[in-house]
């Protein structure tokens, strides 16, 4: 896990499930379920069916308080066990791209001062995060990596 951690460029961002939804459009038609936390680089939700790792799907996220929806096409990077994980499938997704507008409005959305870091957030992450999510990192009080003056 600890690996997968060292990985991750952009802080994640629990979601309440029942205050979320996502729509997955693969062939067959569309899945909805619920999202659990989100990033700049992508997200973990549940639908009732597991979706292929490695397969590409188009995602639309309404998340609470945010203006609308967000639109991305996303790879499947790993479906969890369902004898980890019984009930509805969880999955994880890496954003590939996002309709007009959708990053801005994600970056907003992450900006906000009422979101929590998700758990397990490793040091490594906050030292390679954008200014975005430094300034999220700042308004939540998350733990800062501080920088020498020679660093800067």
């Amino acid at each position: 896990m600890s690996q997968l951690n060292e990985r991750r460029h952009h802080p994640r961002y629990t979601v309440d499930p029942m205050y979320s939804a996502i729509t997955v459009q693969r062939r067959g038609g569309a899945e909805h379920g619920h999202v659990y936390d989100v990033s700049l680089a992508g997200m973990r939700f549940e639908l009732d069916r597991p979706v292929r790792r490695g397969s590409t799907v188009d995602v639309e996220v309404t998340l609470p308080g945010c203006e609308s929806a967000i639109r991305a096409t996303a790879r499947v990077v790993r479906v969890f066990s369902n004898l980890d994980d019984p009930g509805p499938r969880r999955m994880a997704v890496e954003f590939e791209t996002f309709a007009d507008g959708a990053r801005a409005m994600l970056e907003r959305y992450l900006s906000q001062k009422w979101l929590r870091r998700a758990p397990g957030q490793d040091a490594a992450i906050d030292a390679n995060a954008e200014s975005t999510s430094d300034f999220a990192s700042e308004t939540l009080g998350a733990p800062r990596t501080t920088r020498s003056a020679s660093a800067a």
